[in-house]
């Protein structure tokens, strides 16, 4: 679709919310079900839609997204016209406002109808397509992505959502208190014409730069065609580290796998090379999710396997997500425990976490028993 220019920014990043996981990469660049990263989601679905012009809005932690991304080539987003540009600030004390408004000269320079904006943090398949023919069939001036849905158990408490009007129109952006019984839940990107968010951009800047670009477009943009597009498909979102281990073994109910991986397009990644896992005779495996080049000689039951990764003769690995390249010793035992990239733990170690509170070790870390 070449009307249209996709913009991807962790707009509601909290760099404290991950602790030691977002330390050294931004929050789009987690691992995520045993050989992707969460952009792979945002990446894959603008791919499947036709999506050639993309802007990833990135701060200065580079480095992981430039090795995975690179020019987008995974995602057939390396083109001589149009195709990925990663657009850094430098800086994490960018408001979103002027994390967008640092892409203006691009669409100066550019000519493109829409600007379809997405947090890749809201992991689901929008069908952007579909939302553009309404754009442009009902003239509107801007679409958001929301599904209705009943918050009984409170699943959604301070998250966004979306008040309507007396004729069912969006008119506010606010935080779910669990006061409505049902609510529009805000998923996480909108669609837009280029001309409205560049008109609602300067004006920001100039009132008031620190307030959300959606709240923008409704207290700025005047009198504005605005529409919901409702969605009834799976989704997870993730916002601290809770909310990423609970989205992880949630893979391990394979209809929620299937929906987020194969159902309406494929999941692309950047490709690695490697071997086949190697189970020994010794081992026994239970509703785990395992990436290849793994060596396992122990007991795995519900737990996310990134690839690389060896766990030893005798030891237990429970409720786990074990990142790329985790050496587990013989006989440790780890339950509800995230293990970052080449995490070394020694033989006999024990690590214990629970579903709400999960030990998280660093990146590199050497941990041994008693320590």
């Amino acid at each position: 679709m070449p009307n249209i220019v996709a913009l991807i920014y962790s707009s509601e990043f909290n760099e404290s919310n991950y602790g030691e996981l977002c330390k050294l990469r931004p929050d789009y660049m987690l691992p995520f079900g045993g050989r992707y990263r969460i952009i792979d989601f945002a990446l894959s679905n603008l791919t499947n839609h036709d999506i050639s012009r993309v802007i990833l809005c990135s701060d200065r932690m580079l480095r992981s997204t430039i090795d995975h991304i690179g020019n987008g080539k995974s995602w057939e987003l390396n083109r001589r016209n149009g195709g990925l540009l990663i657009n850094s600030s430098g800086t994490s004390k960018y408001s979103e406002i002027e994390t967008y408004y640092d892409t203006i000269r691009y669409f100066e320079d550019h000519n493109s109808e829409y600007v379809y904006i997405k947090n890749p943090m809201y992991i689901n398949k929008e069908d952007i397509t579909d939302a553009y023919e309404k754009m442009k069939d009902e003239d509107l001036d801007c679409l958001i992505f929301s599904t209705k849905t009943v918050d009984e158990d409170g699943n959604y408490l301070n998250r966004k959502i979306i008040s309507s009007d007396e004729n069912g129109k969006p008119q506010s952006v606010g935080i779910n208190l669990g006061i409505s019984d049902e609510i529009d839940l805000f998923l996480g990107s909108f669609m837009i014409k280029t001309e409205v968010f560049l008109r609602v951009l300067r004006l920001a800047m100039e009132r008031d730069s620190k307030m959300s670009l959606l709240n923008a477009i409704f207290t700025l943009g005047g009198d504005l065609n605005i529409d919901f597009y409702r969605e009834d498909k799976g989704f997870e979102i993730i916002s601290d580290t809770n909310s990423f281990f609970d989205a992880n073994l949630r893979l391990l109910d394979r209809e929620v796998f299937n929906e987020l991986f194969y159902q309406d397009g494929l999941v692309y990644t950047k490709s690695k090379d490697e071997p086949s896992t190697s189970y020994t005779k010794e081992s026994q495996v239970r509703n785990s999710l395992i990436a290849n080049g793994a060596i396992i000689k122990g007991q795995v039951e519900n737990s996310i396997i990134f690839r690389g990764v060896t766990i030893g003769k005798g030891a237990v690995v429970k409720n786990s997500v074990i990142f790329q390249d985790t050496d587990i010793g013989d006989g440790a035992i780890l339950n509800f425990v995230i293990t970052d990239k080449r995490t070394k733990i020694s033989k006999d170690t024990r690590l214990f976490g629970n579903r709400s509170h999960p030990f998280v070790t660093n990146k590199n870390e050497v941990l041994e028993k008693g320590n």
